[in-house]
């Protein structure tokens, strides 16, 4: 029996290797519904190759070529937040959600509040509601299955495993292009150098995040929610091979790792297939040709964006939501040239010192703080 799927960001790096890995099993899963934010090429390519019942176009000034290039079609075409949230809604086995940023918390939340399991790589929606999203799940018997590679990893570590027994969770990170550069020699890097990542393909906002750090911040915060444990309980090093993606340590000191190969693919497709796997096509690991393995503690000085999330852990979800909004502002004020990179950290900072704490009881609360908090980053000279 085929299984269903809707990909959420199918024309991004996650999205794009999910319909890899579904082309390559056609025979086992269908696509209900496909979304796209302004790639309308490659979005009327995947729907002309999966033929979905629906495709959503974010970016709304394109949706006239979008409507001229697929009339011959039989699809249905929504267009923008509402249309994303009503695809998100839409009867299907499991919705990946691929979308960047904030933007995915709406249409995640939808997912979810229909009864629709989740496979997660959007981790900004945990970070500021996953004190909502993780109790809706649980009332709606809803799976979250995460993409990511780390929190993956650690999914994968605790199959049969029982959370009472675990110690630590650390997840591991790549430490990015400037792992060997102190915060000054970095404070005035290009654009151009902190897209250098130099193990995995990301797209641009994620792969600034990891040459801050951010990224391992946020995913310390989206790890609390996800396997429901505390700060204490939680870590993160520097692996700057990327072969070891999650390690869970055992009260009785026992160790269980993960590895695989720097392919978002793998991850993907153990979600996909789940409780099955898949025959994929990587390049294995040959253990035989590793001189070594490094691994060392994140140094906060030289990545203070780490140490900023880290500590928020735990904390009033306010401090999430202020961190992630101020954050997607610093990074894109940065690749427009507006900002230095060693001032996205001051801005984020400097928004978490100015915001004041508000009750966050439902869906709307948390995106009108959401709102206020860019307000406050926007509005910040530096």
């Amino acid at each position: 029996m085929k299984k269903f799927v809707t990909v959420l960001g199918a024309t991004g790096t996650v999205g794009s290797k999910t319909l890899e890995i579904i082309r390559e099993n056609r025979e086992k899963f269908e696509i209900v519904g496909i979304s796209a934010h302004s790639n309308v090429s490659l979005l009327v390519k995947f729907t002309i190759e999966f033929l979905p019942k629906y495709i959503v176009l974010s970016n709304l000034l394109l949706l006239p070529e979008l409507e001229k290039q697929v009339s011959h079609l039989n699809v249905e075409i929504l267009q923008g937040e509402e249309g994303l949230s009503f695809l998100a809604s839409k009867k299907t086995d499991i919705l990946v959600a691929a979308i960047t940023g904030f933007a995915g918390f709406k249409p995640i939340f939808q997912a979810i509040n229909s009864g629709i399991d989740v496979a997660l790589a959007n981790k900004e929606a945990l970070v500021a509601g996953g004190h909502l999203i993780m109790p809706l799940a649980k009332e709606k018997g809803v799976r979250i299955f995460p993409i990511d590679s780390e929190h993956n990893a650690i999914f994968q570590c605790m199959m049969g495993q029982n959370w009472n027994e675990v110690d630590k969770v650390t997840l591991t990170a790549s430490g990015g292009p400037f792992i060997s550069m102190s915060r000054n020699e970095t404070f005035y890097v290009s654009p151009n150098k902190a897209l250098k990542h130099p193990t995995w393909s990301m797209g641009k906002k994620i792969s600034i995040d990891s040459a801050t750090m951010m990224n391992k911040g946020l995913e310390t915060i989206e790890a609390a929610w996800l396997f429901n444990i505390g700060k204490e309980k939680i870590s993160a090093i520097i692996h700057p091979q990327s072969i070891v993606h999650g390690i869970v340590k055992f009260r009785d000191q026992s160790v269980i790792t993960h590895m695989a190969p720097t392919d978002m693919k793998v991850p993907i497709s153990q979600v996909l297939a789940w409780p099955k796997r898949l025959n994929i096509n990587l390049k294995e690991i040959d253990f035989t040709k590793i001189e070594n393995l490094e691994f060392k503690e994140i140094d906060i000085v030289q990545f203070p964006c780490f140490g900023l999330a880290y500590q928020l852990i735990d904390e009033h979800p306010c401090y999430s939501i202020a961190l992630n909004a101020a954050n997607e502002i610093a990074v894109n004020l940065y690749l427009n040239y507006k900002l230095d990179f060693g001032n996205i950290y001051t801005l984020v900072a400097k928004t978490i010192e100015r915001i004041e704490i508000n009750e966050l009881n439902d869906y709307q609360s948390i995106i009108d703080y959401d709102n206020y908090a860019r307000n406050i980053a926007e509005s910040l000279k530096l």
